[in-house]
């Protein structure tokens, strides 16, 4: 048998470490294994792994902390840390260590074999980038230890580096500023500003001055000079939340920003040369509202560099437990949560995400005097999610009993109504995109054309 490569796996748990060897030495990999940070120093400089899988914890001290000795010692070697320990500052420092990648526990050894194949690659091989000595403060806003949670973290982690520009996509309540503050944090310019804007609450006949600032005289009630929103974020980073809602004009400033790296204030054509990366979110589909003309396709591309998604809640309610007893403690409430609580709370569907589950918490904090939080201190709509659906019953059921009675017609103008709803509820959700409108209904394009003629939906431009 051909032998695959040579892994190191450090860790001080018998049961992990019999599993590495029964499963990777069959596969034709060498498998050497070491408890204790001591001897994985030693045994790396002596055997020159190809793979090393170090675990977090180890009797003797920390895996982050003994991984620049092998990379010192074994310089060949991919370092893929095992941890079940997944925070962000976690990750950060992982990644500032050089390692190659994560394997989260629960281990899935199938994934570790994965990491060791793209670890032995020459161009996958871990990045020769110098070592940092920058101070790694743990950012307490991003919280969760599930699968999706993780991939962020490392997106974050990777992104903080660069220069680039961000887009954070996400909807609602998912965190998208938290995700733009901690690649601030974890910046070269941390110790800059971090200005936020929400493009949507600006006025669009004074997004310019508010953006780029002004002059003193520019426009009437411009009293005196006055710094914008770019100015005051020189050094550090302006995060530009609902990207989409900026006007015509302010997405043709910005665009100039961007390739210029200066700007004009309102009243003046003397460019002010500014130091500033720029992170940019939004709820809605950029790319529809680029093919609809009412976005740029070139500011797009330019912001659009590097791109971030954050799940939504539903889709990491492993995190729910730990992010409920976190929101918890911020309101001064650490008597826990009751199962019965904790049940309902994964049982919901968090339609406000993680927004709507800090509410909750606040709610709960509030009547609950002090004591572990009981089901009847959460808010209405979580404990009795069946009403709402009740509610829906009673509702359909009364527009039935509203349908013309002649032979045949209840049906048709029930199906009809029905059809009609649904079409332009997913037209208006895609902004006009038949193609997505048809894939969100599960139709063909040309059905959808078809059923738009024959119900006469109007008002909606296709693309």
């Amino acid at each position: 048998m051909v032998n695959k490569g040579s892994i190191l796996v450090i860790d001080d748990e018998n049961t992990i470490c019999s599993a590495f060897e029964q499963f990777f030495v069959p596969r034709g990999w060498t498998v050497e294994i070491s408890a204790t940070a001591s001897e994985a120093v030693t045994k790396s400089r002596i055997k020159k792994p190809d793979v090393v899988f170090l675990d977090i914890r180890l009797p003797d001290g920390s895996g982050l902390e003994i991984m620049d000795s092998i990379a010192k010692v074994s310089p060949g070697s991919s370092i893929i840390i095992i941890t079940a320990y997944g925070s962000l500052d976690t990750v950060i420092k992982a990644i500032d260590g050089k390692a190659f990648d994560h394997l989260f526990k629960p281990l899935d050894l199938d994934r570790a074999e994965q990491l060791a194949k793209r670890a032995m690659t020459g161009k996958h091989k871990r990045r020769n980038m110098p070592s940092t000595t920058r101070k790694v403060e743990p950012c307490p806003c991003l919280i969760g230890t599930s699968t999706a949670m993780q991939e962020i973290y490392k997106r974050i982690g990777l992104v903080a580096r660069s220069e680039s520009s961000v887009l954070i996509l996400g909807e609602t309540g998912t965190g998208k500023e938290l995700a733009a503050l901690a690649i601030h944090n974890y910046s070269n310019r941390r110790e800059g500003p971090f200005v936020a804007v929400n493009c949507g609450s600006i006025p669009e006949n004074l997004a310019e001055s508010e953006l780029f600032g002004h002059e003193k005289g520019a426009f009437t009630g411009a009293e005196t000079t006055r710094k914008g929103r770019f100015e005051a974020a020189d050094g550090g980073t302006l995060f530009l939340d609902e990207i989409g809602e900026l006007s015509a004009s302010a997405q043709v400033k910005l665009l100039r920003v961007l390739d210029s790296k200066t700007i004009e204030r309102v009243g003046t054509v003397k460019p002010i040369k500014l130091d500033l990366r720029i992170i940019a979110a939004t709820n809605r589909p950029l790319n529809a509202d680029v093919s609809r003309g009412r976005f740029r396709e070139d500011l797009y591309h330019r912001l659009n560099v590097i791109h971030i998604q954050l799940p939504p809640l539903k889709e990491r309610t492993g995190d729910i437990e730990q992010l409920s007893l976190h929101f918890l403690a911020c309101f001064g409430h650490n008597s826990g949560i009751e199962p019965e609580t904790l049940k309902l709370l994964n049982n919901y569907s968090w339609p406000g995400n993680v927004r709507e589950l800090q509410n909750a918490m606040e709610h709960a904090a509030l009547v609950s005097s002090g004591t572990p939080v009981i089901p009847e201190n959460l808010p209405l709509s979580i404990r009795t999610p069946g009403k709402q659906s009740g509610d829906f019953d009673n509702m359909l059921r009364n527009y039935i009993r509203y349908l013309p009675q002649g032979e045949n017609r209840r049906y048709r103008t029930a199906v009809r109504n029905l059809e009609q709803a649904l079409i332009t509820e997913a037209l208006e959700k895609t902004y006009g995109n038949r193609s997505r409108a048809a894939d969100l209904l599960g139709m063909h394009r040309n059905t959808l054309r078809k059923k738009i003629r024959e119900l006469k939906i109007a008002g909606i431009k296709g693309s």
